[in-house]
């Protein structure tokens, strides 16, 4: 198994938790340790990938980072604010752990020693979060088998491809842009998403599509 971790380093970060705090707490549980400001300096065997977030457009700069990775391990983010949004779009994604600017270094100590042993590392209201939208779903497809005269949801191939752009992290702006359409037209075909997918916010339907329809999203 690789021991070895990777600090991605953001260009200009809002404190030093990665040098100061982040490197030496790895180190101590054995990992050797590289850091740098360029996903295409990650080496091959990297067991974990520390990315910081970005100040400003976070979930848009990751999605960028991670479509130039080639290579294949575990993803956190660390230097994370308040971002509760970002930590379920995370958490959806497959990223094994946030930290947080305003974790101390005992935080972060029992976070990378639960990582080091396969686990992931989220608030508890994030998991719960989660978790709920999960029993929500699965409620919903009881229902569905139980009361075999409901439709399955149909979604139109418009409706489809703004859940694509906003799972890449596309704003209305940016999707009424890419579709030549404008921002109120984007809303309008959220809102019938919403009713369609009975999806109260945009995280709900990020989960419905990549439970639902993953193959139309990529």
């Amino acid at each position: 198994m690789s021991s070895s971790a990777f600090l991605l380093l953001d260009k200009d970060p809002i404190n030093t938790i990665g040098i100061n705090i982040l490197q030496p707490l790895l180190k101590t549980q054995g990992l050797e340790v590289t850091t740098s400001t360029e996903i295409e300096e990650v080496p091959e065997g990297t067991r974990i990938l520390f990315i910081e977030t970005a100040p400003k457009e976070a979930w848009v700069t990751l999605k960028e980072q991670l479509s130039r990775l080639k290579v294949n391990c575990d993803i956190v983010l660390f230097n994370l604010d308040e971002n509760p949004e970002l930590a379920n779009r995370a958490l959806l994604s497959g990223i094994r752990g946030v930290f947080y600017t305003t974790d101390n270094a005992d935080v972060l100590m029992k976070g990378i020693r639960l990582l080091m042993e396969n686990q992931l590392w989220y608030r508890r209201d994030i998991m719960c979060n989660a978790l709920n939208r999960m029993l929500q779903f699965n409620k919903d497809a009881l229902h569905k088998l139980t009361e075999g005269d409901i439709e399955p949801v149909k979604l139109t191939k418009r409706e489809k491809a703004i859940i694509s752009l906003m799972s890449k992290g596309a704003k209305n702006k940016e999707i009424a842009e890419d579709l030549n359409i404008s921002p109120h037209t984007v809303k309008t075909h959220l809102y019938s998403a919403f009713r369609k997918t009975k999806c109260r916010n945009r995280i709900e339907l990020l989960s419905w599509a990549q439970q639902n329809i993953p193959d139309e999203i990529r």
